[in-house]
C-alpha cells in the first residue's frame, strides 16, 4: 500500500496539465523575497533586514509548501535549529547554539508555552494552521527575554483576520509503509479548519487542528513494542479583538490542547525478563491570554498583557504519575521616542509557577505543590547614532523568590555598509548575559523508573546558570531583496550549567542507580553558520544553511553530549508554471556523543523530504509528498539518535473561500 502512495503522490506531478508553463512565474518568487516585518527582537515591528539583533524568519508560505502539521515540522529545515527527542516521553525540543531545550524560550504570541517535563517545550505539541510567521531569535543578546532564554527565543506569531470572512479546511493522510500498525493506508491523518471574520471595529477567529495516527512498529524491534504514537493530538484556539476610535484595542486569545497517546514498550526488568507494557500519555494545555493596547498620536505605544495557563499529564508508563503545573504572567510595555535619534522600549513582568507531581504506583508526593515568583524589568533604547549605525544597549533586573536579584545588561549594534555592493550588506555585533534559575523539576522532582533500574532526582543545592554570548554576523542582501548571503560567529562561555549526572555513589530503591541535577562548573559552546537563498531565474530557488558548533565542558575538555559538529540543510523549489511547485529538503547530521566519557557515538545521517504543490485555483490546492524518502531509521537500542520514523508517504487537499 506504501508503493500505492508513493506513486499516486508522484503520479500527480506528471497527472496535472503544464500548459501553464507560458504563465508569469514570478509571482511564487517574489513572494519569497519579500522582507518580512518582525517583532520578537525588539518588540516592536521591524523590517527584518533592519533589525539590530540577527533574526531568523518562517513565513506562512514556507509551512504551508510543506504541509507541517506542527512547530517541529515547520522548525525542520530552520538554520541552526536542531529538533531532538525528549527523553521519557514521545515529543521533541529544539536545540540552539548547543543550548538544549530547557534554554531555548517558545513563545506563542509573546506568552511562553508550558513546558510538557517541568523544563522542556514539547514543540510537536503546538498547532501551525493559524501561524503568520515564526521569528527565531539565537545567543543570549535580547533584554526583552528573560530566564529560558540562553540559547535564544522562537516566537509563534499568529494569523490575524484579513477578511470579512474566510473559511478554511486542509485534509491529509498517509502511512509508514509496511511499518504502518493493521498496514492501514491512512495511518496518520491530520485535519485544519478555520473560520474567520474582520468587520470596522473587531475580528474573530476560531481555528481546530487535529491529528490521528495508528502508530508504526519499525522492523527490528523486540515484542509487541510500538515506536510511533498511537492516539491523537488535538488544538482548539481563538482570536478575538475589539478595537476602539481612539484605536484601543483589546484582544482575547483563549488556547486548549488535548493529547492523549501510546506506545508499547518492551524491556528487560532485572529477574523477571523481557516484559511488554502499553505506556499511556495524556496531557491538557488550558491557556487563557489577554492584551490591551493603544497606539498614541505622538509615537508612544503602551501595552498590558496577561496569562493564565493550566498543565495537567496523566501519564501511566514503568510508573504512573500525574503532573499539573499552573503558569500566570502580567507584563506591562511602554514605547516611546526620545528625540529624532533615540526610541526606548521599557517593561516590567510578574510570573507565578506552581507544580505538583505525585506517584500513584509508588504513592510518592514527588513534587509537592511547589511554587516560585519573579519580578523582572527590562530597558532597551534604539540609538540610531547615524544613518547606517544603530545601537542597542539593554538590560533585564530578574529577582526570584528562591534566588535574589540578577542584572543582566546587553548590547547590541548593527552598521549598514552603502555602496559596497548592490543591495545592502549589515554588520551586526552582540554581547549579552543569559540567566536562568534552576525550575521546580530540577529542585524537586523525583523520577521514580526503579522498576526498570534508575531513579531522577531533583536537587535543592542547585544554583542559577548563567552565560555570556558574544555573536557576530556579515549579512549581504541581495537588490530587490532578491534573496541574501549571511555569516554569523557565536561564542557562549556558560557558569553552572545545569545537567543530569550520574552519582556513582547514591543507590536508589531496589538498588537502582541514580542521576540527579547537578551544576558542571564551566562550558563552552561556539561556532560558526553560513546561510545562503536566491531565486534562480523564473523557475527556480535555492537556500543552504552550514552550522559547525564545538560544544566542551571546559574542565574535562570532553564534547558534550548530543551535539553534533556539524548541521546542513538545503532546499531546491521548482516551479513549473504559475500553479506547479517542487520542493525539496536535504538535513545532514554528523556523528554526536551520547556520554561524557565520548565513547558512545550515534552515527550521522541524511534526509531527504519531497512535496508537490498544484493549485487547481486560488481557493483549491491538492498536494502528495515524501518525509525521509531515504528511509534513514535509527535502531532501537538507546545508543542511535537518527530519526525514529522511516519513510512515510501523503496526500491532500487544502480548500479556501474569502470574501
Amino acid at each position: 500500500m506504501n508503493r500505492a502512495l508513493f506513486l499516486l503522490t508522484y503520479g500527480l506531478v506528471f497527472s496535472i496539465p503544464i500548459n501553464t508553463w507560458a504563465k508569469d512565474n514570478t509571482t511564487e518568487v517574489e513572494e519569497m523575497a519579500l522582507s518580512p516585518m518582525v517583532t520578537t527582537a525588539t518588540k516592536t515591528p521591524r523590517r527584518l533586514d533592519e533589525v539590530p539583533i540577527q533574526t531568523i524568519v518562517v513565513t506562512r508560505e514556507e509551512i504551508e509548501k510543506v504541509h507541517a502539521q506542527n512547530l517541529a515540522e515547520a522548525l525542520k529545515y530552520t538554520p541552526g535549529v536542531q529538533l531532538k527527542p525528549i527523553h521519557g516521553k514521545t515529543g521533541q525540543g529544539a536545540w540552539i547554539q548547543g543550548f538544549d531545550a530547557d534554554r531555548v524560550l517558545v513563545l506563542i504570541d509573546g506568552n511562553p508555552i508550558s513546558a510538557s517535563t517541568g523544563s522542556t517545550v514539547d514543540v510537536t505539541q503546538v498547532a501551525v494552521g493559524n501561524i503568520e510567521q515564526i521569528e527565531v531569535i539565537k545567543g543570549a543578546t535580547s533584554a526583552l527575554y528573560g530566564t529560558s532564554a540562553m540559547g535564544g527565543v522562537i516566537n509563534v506569531i499568529t494569523r490575524e483576520p484579513s477578511s470579512n470572512f474566510l473559511i478554511s479546511a486542509d485534509l491529509s493522510g498517509g502511512n509508514w509503509g509496511s511499518q504502518s500498525e493493521d498496514s492501514n493506508p491512512i495511518a496518520k491523518q491530520h485535519k485544519n479548519f478555520e473560520i474567520a471574520t474582520k468587520q470596522e471595529n473587531w475580528h474573530g477567529q476560531i481555528v481546530a487542528d487535529l491529528t490521528d495516527s495508528d502508530g508504526f512498529k519499525a522492523p527490528d524491534t523486540e515484542g509487541d513494542s510500538t515506536q510511533g504514537w498511537n492516539g491523537h493530538k488535538n488544538t482548539y484556539s481563538g482570536n478575538w479583538q475589539y478595537r476602539f476610535d481612539n484605536d484601543l484595542r483589546i484582544t482575547l486569545k483563549p488556547r486548549y490542547f488535548d493529547e492523549d497517546i501510546s506506545v508499547f514498550n518492551t524491556s528487560f526488568v532485572p529477574g523477571i525478563g523481557n516484559i511488554t507494557q502499553e505506556y499511556k500519555d495524556k496531557t491538557s494545555i488550558t491557556n487563557l491570554s489577554t492584551v490591551i493596547e493603544q497606539s498614541l498620536d505622538n509615537q508612544w505605544n503602551w501595552k498590558i498583557r496577561g496569562m493564565w495557563e493550566d498543565y495537567f499529564n496523566d501519564a501511566s508508563k514503568a510508573s504512573h504519575r500525574e503532573t499539573s503545573s499552573n503558569h500566570s504572567e502580567l507584563a506591562g510595555q511602554l514605547d516611546f521616542p526620545i528625540g529624532n535619534s533615540h526610541f526606548v522600549t521599557i517593561g516590567a513582568e510578574y510570573q507565578y509557577d506552581e507544580m505538583n507531581v505525585e506517584n500513584l504506583t509508588s504513592v510518592t508526593q514527588e513534587v509537592d505543590n511547589e511554587t516560585t515568583t519573579s519580578i523582572q524589568a527590562f530597558a532597551q533604547d534604539s540609538w540610531f547614532a547615524s544613518p547606517n549605525l544603530e545601537i542597542l544597549p539593554g538590560a533585564r533586573i530578574h529577582n526570584d523568590s528562591r534566588f535574589g536579584t540578577h542584572l543582566a545588561p546587553m548590547l547590541n549594534a548593527m552598521y549598514n555598509l552603502e555602496d559596497t555592493l548592490p543591495g545592502r550588506v549589515n554588520i551586526r555585533a552582540g554581547v549579552g548575559n543569559g540567566y536562568r534559575t534552576p525550575n521546580l523539576k530540577e529542585l524537586y522532582y523525583l523520577f521514580d523508573h526503579s522498576q526498570i533500574g534508575y531513579i531522577v532526582r531533583g536537587n535543592e543545592e542547585l544554583e542559577p546558570e548563567s552565560s555570556t554570548s558574544y555573536q557576530l554576523g556579515l549579512e549581504w542582501v541581495f537588490p530587490s531583496d532578491d534573496g541574501s548571503l549571511g555569516l554569523s560567529l557565536f561564542h557562549n562561555d556558560i557558569k553552572d550549567l545545569i545537567t543530569e549526572v550520574l552519582n556513582p555513589t547514591a543507590v536508589g530503591p531496589d538498588n537502582s542507580v541514580v542521576y540527579e541535577y547537578q551544576n558542571i562548573e564551566e562550558a563552552v559552546t561556539k561556532g560558526l553558520e553560513i546561510s545562503f537563498r536566491k531565486s534562480l531565474g523564473r523557475y527556480f530557488a535555492l537556500d543552504l544553511s552550514y552550522n559547525y558548533l564545538e560544544a566542551k565542558n571546559t574542565k574535562t575538555n570532553k564534547i558534550l553530549v548530543e551535539r553534533p559538529q556539524v548541521n546542513a540543510k538545503a532546499g531546491l523549489d521548482i516551479f513549473l508554471g504559475h500553479s506547479v511547485s517542487f520542493t525539496n529538503k536535504v538535513n545532514y547530521e554528523s556523528n554526536q556523543f551520547l556520554d561524557e566519557d565520548n565513547t558512545v557515538i550515534s552515527p550521522g545521517y541524511t534526509t531527504w523530504d519531497s512535496v508537490i504543490n498544484y493549485d487547481i485555483n486560488q481557493d483549491l490546492r491538492i498536494y502528495g509528498g515524501v518525509n525521509n524518502v531515504t528511509n534513514v531509521q535509527r535502531v532501537f537500542d538507546g545508543t542511535d539518535f537518527r530519526p525514529e520514523a522511516g519513510r512515510y508517504v501523503y496526500v491532500g487537499v487544502s480548500f479556501q473561500y474569502e470574501d
